[in-house]
């Protein structure tokens, strides 16, 4: 009988029956982390080095600032899958074979979609989704209606591609409205490349011309009802659909306010209002690995709205270290067949954690005022600057990446060329 960590450790590709005839020897003897840029990556290293696993993390430049942790012993520079799929895979395969690693994990979608595409061209086995999640979780179009034939709750979302202009026309479309990218990521060629950025419109005349530009560069749109809320996620790693692990937290600052990255959270309790929709939507697919599930909560009605599914490690994943959660070493346990014990499944509520470069650029923005076309909540400029300051004195915030025990990668994040 498999157990629900050999389910897990199936989706690199190894032989089940081979962990439950080692016993307790790890089956994974050595990783290669990409995407040393990443928080994602950095929670890995971090996390890795002080348990003394096997692992050597690579960059797309050598300014990446996982290389430059206290913990990155064994590291190096590859060509990134935005520049090269075919110099990408002929990297990985190469530092594979002199750092003798025998599973790759990429941490970001485009690392993610080049092992998915060249899998069959790599030379160790790839720490991805399965084949049937990928659809399903990089394809936003996708994820929401999932969502909604489960009777989980999502903003009103029209898809419109070259085959349905017509409805920029005709369409009931309630303004403002969000026009997102279908997918974070696509693969054109020999590369992958960044979609464009969700953008925000009041008028047909506006809608029209935002879609039509970016469906002429062959890219899908999702135009999305706008909800003024705030957003919440809940994390965690997850066999076969069933939650072995969660976390929740709620954003309080972004990068950019009107809509990016988080650049202070706080832990929270797991509400039922959206650990429940959560399982059921994972369960439905039967998904495997890490995952972020985003929601924004409108603040008129205090519902909560399913946004999308990050169907890796997400970019808060250092607040969870920060609560107690080390959650890549209990994915490697998973990984490696090997029981998580209930005591390592706990977090710390009311953690609060800051990107300070995230944190300033927030501030930034802010100062500038109101954009015209972002039809939300913002705060004014004297709350978000004291909002700021007051983060520098609360004992219950604390900076992820700048750490005593680890500054360096603090200031290899000031000069490294990726956001």
């Amino acid at each position: 009988m498999l157990t629900e960590t050999s389910i897990i450790a199936d989706s690199v590709g190894l032989n089940t029956e081979a962990l439950r005839q080692s016993g307790p020897v790890p089956r994974i003897a050595k990783i290669l982390l990409l995407d040393g840029y990443s928080t994602r990556t950095l929670a890995c290293v971090r996390s890795w080095g002080r348990k003394g696993i096997a692992f050597a993390v690579g960059g797309e430049t050598g300014w990446d600032m996982s290389l430059h942790s206290r913990y990155a012993r064994q590291k190096f520079v590859y060509t990134s899958p935005k520049r090269s799929l075919s110099g990408f895979i002929e990297d990985v395969n190469r530092y594979a074979w002199k750092f003798g690693a025998d599973a790759v994990f990429p941490t970001s979608e485009a690392g993610i979609m080049a092992c998915h595409q060249h899998r069959e061209a790599l030379a160790c086995a790839p720490i991805i989704p399965h084949e049937r999640d990928m659809e399903f979780v990089f394809s936003k179009a996708k994820t929401l209606a999932g969502a909604e034939s489960a009777g989980i709750a999502v903003p009103r979302t029209t898809r419109i591609d070259s085959h349905n202009l017509s409805i920029l026309d005709s369409g009931d479309f309630r303004f403002p409205v969000a026009i997102k990218s279908e997918s974070s990521e696509v693969i054109l060629g020999d590369r992958a490349r960044s979609s464009e950025k969700t953008t925000y419109v009041s008028s047909r005349a506006e809608l029209k011309a935002d879609c039509g530009a970016r469906i002429a560069r062959g890219q899908p749109v999702l135009v999305q009802e706008f909800v003024d809320g705030y957003g919440v996620g809940v994390s965690g790693l997850f066999s076969e659909g069933r939650p072995m692990v969660l976390i929740a937290h709620r954003r309080l600052r972004e990068s950019d306010p009107c809509g990016g990255p988080s650049c202070l959270a706080e832990t929270i309790d797991l509400d039922s209002r959206i650990v429940e929709p959560t399982t059921a939507l994972l369960a439905q697919i039967g998904f495997t690995g890490p995952a972020m599930i985003e929601y924004k909560i409108d603040r008129s009605t205090s519902r909560p709205y399913l946004m999308e599914v990050n169907g890796r490690f997400w970019g808060s994943i250092l607040l969870a270290s920060a609560a107690g959660l080390d959650l890549p070493y209990l994915y490697w346990k998973m990984l490696n067949g090997l029981q998580v014990q209930p005591g390592e499944k706990r977090y710390r509520v009311g953690t609060r954690g800051r990107y300070l470069v995230g944190d300033t650029k927030c501030l930034l923005l802010s100062l500038r005022g109101k954009p015209r076309n972002w039809p939300g909540t913002m705060a004014t400029r004297s709350a978000a600057a004291m909002a700021y300051l007051q983060s520098f004195f609360d004992p219950q915030t604390v900076e992820l990446i700048f750490t005593g025990s680890d500054p360096a990668p603090f200031f290899a994040r000031l000069v490294q060329p990726h956001s």
